[in-house]
Parts: C-alpha cells; sequence; structure tokens
C-alpha cells in the first residue's frame, strides 16, 4: 500500500518556510505596504518643502522591491533574502529620512526581519529598526510623543503577528506529523491485516484438505487392502488392485506434502518445539526474557527440557493451531503487560495436550474479557477473544487468569482423541 507524502514542514523556529509556504501572510503585508505607502505619499503632498518628489522617487522602486520579494519568495535556503532585506532597509532610511510618517513602514520590515532572518539576529535587528525609526522619525517631525510612541508599538506589534505566525507553524508541523503518522499506522495495519488474512485462508485451505481429500484417500487406501485380501492371488483383478493401492498412496503422500506447505513457516522448518524456542528467541529483548520448557509424558516415560527441541509427534493441525495461539500470547504479553519474564510450556500427555504462557506483568481484570468482541475490537483489542475462537477450532478449551499486578497466565487444553483419531486414520491409510 502506498502512503501518501507531505511537503516537509518548517520547525518552529524557521519562519522562512513558514512565510514563503503562506500566500495569506505575504499578501496580508502586501496590503499593509501599500496602506502605508499611500498614506506617506499623501502626508508628503499636504506638506510643503518639495518633499513630494525624492518621496514618490523613493516609493516606487520600494514598493517594486517589496511587491517582487513577497509575490516571489525566495527558497528557503536562498541566502538572496538577505540581500533583498538590506536593499528594503536602505530604501525604508531614504524614505523615511524625507516623511517621518515613512517610519512605519518599519512594520512591514520589523515582520520580515522576525521571519526571515535566524532567531537571534532577527531579534537583533529588530531592535536596531527600532530606534533608527525613532531617530528618524523625531529628526524629521521633531521630538513628539507620536514619533517615539510610533515606532515602538509598531515592533510590539510585528514581534505579535511573528509570535503569532510561529505558532501557527508550531500547530500545522503537529498536525502534519499526526496525519503522516495516521497514513503510516494505516498502511501497517492494513499490510498486517493482509499477511494475517493470508495466513488465515493458508490455514483453512490446509484443513480443508486434511478433512476431505487426505481423509478420502486413506479411506479408499482401507477399502482397497480389504478387497485386495478377498482376491485370490492369481486373479487378474489382483495387479489392479495393488496398482490403485500404489497410485491412492501416491496420490495421499502428495496430498500430505501440499497440506505441509500450507502450514506455518515455521512449521517447514522444524519440530514444534523448535518453532516455539524460535518464537521465545524472537520476542526476548528490551527488558523482557521468555523461555520454553516441553513436558512430554508419553508412554515410554516423560521427558522435560528447558528451550527444549524435542518432537512432540502432534497432528499438525494441532500444531499449527497451538503455535498460533502461543505467537499471540507473547505479542500480547510484549505490547500490554510490562512483564520482565515470561514462559511457554508445552506439556503433552497422553489423553490431552496443555500449553501455559505466563507473565509477571501487571495483569489486567479478566472481566474486560467477557465483553463484547464489538466493544474490544473498537478499543483494538481482539487477541484474546481470537486465541479463545481457534482453541474452540482444536476442540479444546482456553482459560486466563489474571489480576492487576499479579501477572496472567493463558492455559489452551486441547484432548488428543479426536486429533490422534484423525491422524492415525491418514496414518493406517498410508501404511495399509
Amino acid at each position: 500500500m502506498s502512503s501518501t507524502t507531505f511537503p516537509p514542514v518548517p520547525t518552529a523556529g524557521d519562519g522562512t518556510g513558514v512565510f514563503r509556504g503562506s500566500a495569506v501572510i505575504r499578501g496580508s503585508l502586501a496590503v499593509v505596504l501599500v496602506m502605508l505607502l499611500a498614506v506617506t505619499v499623501a502626508a508628503a503632498a499636504r506638506r510643503d518643502g518639495g518633499s513630494l518628489t525624492p518621496v514618490i522617487v523613493l516609493a516606487i522602486p520600494f514598493a517594486v522591491v517589496a511587491g517582487t520579494g513577497l509575490a516571489r519568495p525566495f527558497p528557503v535556503e536562498s541566502p538572496h533574502r538577505y540581500g533583498w532585506l538590506a536593499i528594503l532597509t536602505l530604501l525604508w532610511i531614504a524614505l523615511a529620512s524625507q516623511e517621518a510618517i515613512a517610519s512605519y513602514l518599519a512594520l512591514i520590515l520589523f515582520v520580515l526581519y522576525l521571519l526571515l532572518l535566524p532567531t537571534p539576529w532577527g531579534a537583533v535587528a529588530t531592535g536596531l529598526a527600532t530606534a533608527l525609526a525613532v531617530i528618524l522619525s523625531t529628526t524629521v517631525a521633531g521630538p513628539t510623543v507620536g514619533a517615539v510612541l510610533g515606532p515602538v508599538l509598531a515592533g510590539v506589534a510585528a514581534i505579535a503577528i511573528a509570535a503569532g505566525v510561529r505558532s501557527m507553524s508550531v500547530v500545522s508541523e503537529e498536525r502534519r506529523q499526526l496525519i503522516d503518522e495516521l497514513v503510516r499506522t494505516r498502511g501497517l495495519l492494513a499490510e498486517s491485516e493482509r499477511q494475517a488474512g493470508i495466513i488465515t485462508e493458508r490455514e483453512r485451505l490446509a484443513h480443508e484438505i486434511h478433512d476431505t481429500v487426505a481423509q478420502g484417500l486413506s479411506s479408499i487406501q482401507l477399502l482397497l487392502h480389504a478387497a485386495e485380501r478377498d482376491i485370490p492371488g492369481t486373479s487378474p483383478a489382483r495387479s489392479r488392485v495393488e496398482l490403485a493401492r500404489a497410485t491412492a498412496a501416491q496420490s495421499l503422500r502428495e496430498t500430505r506434502a501440499i497440506i505441509a506447505a500450507l502450514q506455518p513457516d515455521d512449521l517447514q522448518t522444524g519440530t514444534f518445539s523448535e518453532a516455539l524456542r524460535r518464537l521465545a528467541e524472537s520476542a526476548s529483548g528490551d527488558g523482557l526474557e521468555v523461555t520454553v520448557d516441553i513436558e512430554d509424558a508419553g508412554d515410554a516415560g516423560t521427558a522435560s527440557a528447558e528451550g527444549a527441541t524435542l518432537s512432540t509427534g502432534l497432528p499438525m493441525r494441532l500444531e499449527a493451531g497451538l503455535l498460533r495461539v502461543a505467537q499471540s500470547a507473547v505479542s500480547n504479553v510484549r505490547q500490554h503487560s510490562g512483564a520482565a519474564r515470561a514462559k511457554i510450556t508445552l506439556t503433552v500427555e497422553p489423553g490431552s495436550v496443555r500449553l501455559d504462557i505466563v507473565d509477571d506483568g501487571r495483569g489486567f481484570d479478566t472481566t474486560e474479557v467477557d465483553r463484547s468482541v464489538t466493544e474490544r475490537a473498537k478499543e483494538g483489542h481482539i487477541g484474546l477473544s481470537a486465541m479463545r475462537h481457534r482453541a474452540r477450532d482444536l476442540g479444546g478449551t482456553l482459560e486466563i487468569e489474571s489480576a492487576p499486578g499479579r501477572g496472567t497466565a493463558v492455559v489452551v487444553s486441547v484432548p488428543r482423541s479426536a486429533q490422534e483419531h484423525q491422524a492415525d486414520t491418514a496414518d493406517e491409510g498410508e501404511n495399509a
């Protein structure tokens, strides 16, 4: 699944990207610029002394230079913006030395300084420009209250505007990062669901083939074996029955190979106990230690080994189902329990198979498990319900023992009678 990508978002300390990326900010500055230039020219026209001509001569290049930079801002990494600011500053000084009202154009420069210059230098430039605006204003118009307060208030307003813009930048960055994270999470979830669907379908096909085709071929083997015993050794039909038995046996072997290929990868490359050991090794880490104990109490006695790689001799369907339960339970331990130790114990007895996954984590209230699957699915917690359904499909039961602060034990118990009957029937059919 392809994920949606967004353009890089400027950091809170980088106002250049905000200025370049926001047409609203640049448009607002352009409107204020036009208004201040119009007021400056009008003020010069009302004054005597012939200051109108130099004001117009300076206002036009100021407007052109400022408009060019606002309409087509320089790239974030371009150093040309510093030259642009320097030219604007020089034109502003010349204009303010002719008309006191032009000192208010410093408001535009203040905002540009704070957005386009690095944070400390932007503040320094704003302070120097404020002092210069006061000097120019008092020199041209005299030491009035307005000549002093005007530039100071403009500087305060510029700082407020720049702070607001940077705050918007932070909010925008957080929002975009959240969107990116949601898109990535959705992609991972979709891929996880796809893989889970593939695994589930493979297991379903393996079980269906085992319960239909494989069992049918096994029955054919048994029937042909019985028919062979009833046919005299000299009868031509006996050789045809033997050929049919050989063909059925070959088909059964090929069917079992298909079933094996559809089983979990861990069971294709080793025994069930080895698959459990690999699961424990992969889950260990980040403060969690997972161990495995195999206890085989068969007719020949009892064998037990920590991290064992004993062959359990269980039907493949039972091994696949128990492995999925173990994987889901260990995943829950890693994600939710906060445990330091967990232990997987497989107990194989003549009449049953028991799988225990015990951890020393924080535990939980087991009444939460009894909530509806829909409610738990809304919170993203359906693993326990899925394990319970899988245990039921195997003909067994799943019990959960836990309490807040006392760890958790997941216990799966499956009778071997039905499972062994299916396996024995298939073996008899192939060996008949």
